[in-house]
């Protein structure tokens, strides 16, 4: 499934396109500053996303370097999937410059181009997350009580129900 990223290029100076085995180390750099309360993934997690064939991994760089990534998991066979956002990460001196949602969008078209539903965890105190995802047709639909580890923080399910159309992604052109 790691193939190509919908709607590769540059935008805005930040180039998308799929993680590869030499980001690994990077991405879990990035996810200990991110997550580091919340069992941050490994380097040897990053690579067995990308080395997965059910997964689409995305990479976000500027000026060379990874600033974001992005991983989404197909569950179940072509025709009668569900997809899942594993993991949403954008380095802090990049934030507010749009790199998560048009992640998340390129994400969400991968999606959409099987009609398929999304399912994602987001931790109950996330704000920006939580209302990132709602702008994209997320709902909260259950709590994962004490779901994070080792902080035992809440997650929240949400879920996409699955889109048609060219403009499924939901939310504004911004």
């Amino acid at each position: 499934m790691s193939g190509p990223v919908p709607g590769g290029g540059a935008v805005d100076g930040v180039v998308y396109d799929p993680l590869v085995a030499g980001d690994a180390m990077r991405c879990a750099e990035l996810e200990r500053v991110l997550f580091r309360g919340d069992g941050p993934w490994s380097a040897a997690s990053f690579l067995s996303e990308i080395g997965s064939g059910h997964t689409t991994c995305l990479a976000a760089r500027s000026e060379g370097t990874l600033v974001g990534y992005a991983v989404l998991a197909a569950l179940g066979r072509a025709g009668d999937r569900e997809f899942e956002v594993h993991t949403i990460g954008v380095d802090p001196a990049f934030r507010g410059r749009g790199i998560g949602r048009t992640m998340l969008r390129r994400l969400l078209a991968v999606a959409d181009a099987e009609a398929a539903p999304v399912v994602l965890d987001v931790r109950t105190d996330n704000v920006p997350a939580r209302a990132l995802y709602e702008a994209h047709g997320f709902e909260v639909v259950g709590l994962r009580p004490r779901y994070y580890r080792p902080s035992m923080a809440d997650a929240h399910l949400m879920v996409r129900p699955a889109h048609h159309g060219p403009d499924a992604g939901g939310g504004d052109s911004s």
